[in-house]
């Protein structure tokens, strides 16, 4: 349940910070800080272990985005999410099954951004996440209620393989891991594994590529806001915030109501999110999802993860951009963001999950700390609305007497899961580097 007790403060640190929903993960990307490692090398550590702690929010059956900035350096963005297959006849997708399934892009984008950018590489990286998979972890009370409200959608192994024990362990992942490691995820058994419980083939597999892209900007504020350009959402929060009448709720709603009507039109979950910064001048915000709870709800048998669900986010429209065709990738809701100053240089790394709602988490995130002037913990503590799917807006308790302020229908609903789930990175004019994390789920900020 949201709380209106005074927020936590932020971390601080100077060599380096990690920020995500699961301390084993945080923990997991310090040490690789530590240890000499870079931003990236603990985005990569900290994206592992949330591969096997959160396997119904992503994991290696999914995609992947990510923007990294770094002190003299072009920002780079990467779009690591996977296609419809090349080949299937007269077969349409559907919200969940083998048919719902795209092509995993995840691993491929941690070995991308491993062999551009890390220092100590990607066997490394997933080490962490290989050794809690085989000897088990205890999740934290809010992921496992996350957790055990998706469980129930599952049957059969999949429903076996993520029953929740205490320890948890999953040793059949870690083979999976061992092979995004080695570089032969997409090829022999995982591949085979994938194929036989999907539409996709494995040439489908053998021909995954990602894109390194040029990232979308927006002004707001003085500052410069980094959105990754569709197939994905994020050009919704910059034309929202770039539109803004004023920072109050009720012009963001109208704003952002705006921008989702020309969005859907125009551009064609459950996911896991982790933003890192080291002492020489890299900042990461990378996003991993596979769309619902367990995604597909396919198991790759034997390989221990959860296909995702992308290709439900095709529609059958004739003419829309988003209409479902072989080897075609499908709109996606994840969405990293970063923010440069008047400088053209990095100040935040930052990113709100939860489907369709994050061009709305962004948004406010922005406006907390642009126009009101909160710190990062502050400004993910700050309550939230929601423009729901229907056009009424929600909001947490706390913003009750803000409901007559809003030209459409308005309610109060605290839901912890519906409001998305942030994490922050912000890097001051010395470099000294301040985080903060969703107080919705159970997640920190650590700095070094």
């Amino acid at each position: 349940m949201f709380t209106a007790s005074p927020s936590r403060p932020d971390a601080v640190g100077r060599r380096g910070m990690v920020a995500t929903s699961q301390p084993l993960a945080a923990m997991a990307g310090i040490r690789a800080l530590e240890a000499g490692g870079n931003a990236v090398d603990a985005a990569l550590a900290a994206a592992g272990v949330l591969a096997v702690t959160e396997p119904n929010q992503c994991g290696p059956g999914g995609d992947l985005f990510a923007i990294v900035a770094r002190d003299g350096d072009e920002p780079a963005a990467l779009n690591a999410s996977g296609r419809a297959p090349a080949d299937p006849g007269d077969a349409l997708p559907e919200l969940f099954g083998p048919r719902s399934v795209t092509v995993p892009g995840c691993v491929g984008g941690w070995r991308a951004l491993a062999e551009r950018f890390s220092r100590h590489g990607i066997e490394r990286a997933l080490e962490p996440a290989v050794a809690l998979a085989r000897g088990g972890f205890v999740l934290p009370p809010k992921a496992r209620n996350c957790w055990m409200a998706d469980w129930p959608d599952l049957s059969g192994d999949a429903a076996e393989q993520f029953r929740l024990t205490v320890p948890f362990a999953n040793p059949e992942i870690a083979l999976a891991l061992e092979h995004a490691a080695a570089g032969t995820f997409y090829s022999g058994p995982v591949a085979q594994a994938i194929a036989s419980v999907s539409w996709l083939d494995e040439s489908d597999l053998a021909a995954h590529a990602h894109d390194w892209v040029e990232p979308l900007r927006f002004a707001y504020g003085g500052s410069t806001l980094l959105e990754l350009p569709p197939n994905g959402q994020g050009a919704i929060a910059g034309w929202a915030l770039e539109s803004l009448a004023s920072p109050e709720p009720a012009d963001q709603v109208r704003a952002l109501a705006d921008a989702y009507e020309r969005g859907y039109a125009s551009i064609g979950g459950d996911t896991a999110y982790v933003c890192t910064a080291d002492g020489d001048g890299m900042g990461v915000s990378l996003i991993q999802s596979i769309f619902y709870g367990f995604g597909s709800q396919v198991l790759v048998s034997g390989f221990g993860f959860m296909l995702q669900n992308r290709g439900s986010g095709f529609v059958l429209t004739d003419g829309h951009p988003n209409r479902f065709a072989p080897a075609k990738r499908p709109f996606h809701t994840i969405i990293p963001a970063a923010l440069l100053d008047g400088g053209g240089r990095w100040s935040t790394v930052f990113g709100v999950t939860g489907g369709q709602y994050q061009p709305q988490g962004h948004v406010q995130v922005v406006v907390n700390m642009l126009d009101h002037g909160l710190g990062p913990q502050a400004a993910l503590d700050a309550p939230r609305y929601r423009l729901q799917d229907d056009g009424m807006v929600t909001v947490e308790s706390p913003l009750a007497g803000l409901l007559d302020m809003f030209d459409r229908p308005a309610s109060v609903l605290d839901d912890e899961i519906g409001y998305g789930n942030g994490h922050v990175i912000v890097r001051d004019g010395d470099g000294v580097l301040r985080g903060g994390s969703e107080p919705r789920r159970d997640g920190v900020p650590l700095g070094c």
